[in-house]
């Protein structure tokens, strides 16, 4: 996993992989303020702009992906946090949505470490990272504005 701010992207340049880094400097060059929720193409990766609640954490799932690597970037929010474990620390998955590369996995004994989210900040998740988003804060559920990047692990 990789985490960052956006508008600080130049400094994260050489430790990112270069498609990963082209990715986030169209995320960071896109007109969000011009567009509504939907599907939208970036560098030919499929590129998912919503505006969801936040949750409570017992209401939200632990996911990950095989075939993809998500990169999130928060538009707008003023407080979300992400649980992020490994793949290998992880208890067993409990749910699989092959057709959607999309599988829920059971919290490992150790828990998760907490991703604190707000605006401009980015994530990038490779298949091993697994992670829980959406969480509500102290402040209790909120709405978010983020875009969500699939990005096919052939791609990288």
């Amino acid at each position: 996993m990789i985490t960052g701010d956006i508008h600080h992207l130049e400094a994260y340049k050489r430790q990112l992989p270069s498609f990963i880094y082209e990715c986030l400097k169209a995320v960071k060059a896109f007109p969000f303020s011009e567009k509504e929720d939907g599907k939208y193409d970036i560098l030919g990766c499929a590129m998912s702009v919503e505006s969801p609640m936040t949750e409570k954490v017992e209401d939200r799932k632990l996911e990950g992906h095989k075939k993809f690597i998500d990169i999130q970037f928060e538009i707008h929010g003023e407080e979300e946090w992400i649980g992020v474990e490994t793949s290998f620390e992880a208890g067993p998955c409990i749910e699989a949505h092959e057709d959607r590369d999309l599988y829920f996995y059971k919290s490992g004994r150790n828990g998760e470490s907490r991703v604190y989210f707000t605006t401009g900040r980015f994530a990038v998740f490779f298949p091993e990272d697994l992670h829980r988003p959406l969480c509500m804060g102290d402040t209790g559920a909120c709405q978010l504005r983020k875009a969500v990047v699939k990005v096919p692990v052939e791609r990288v």
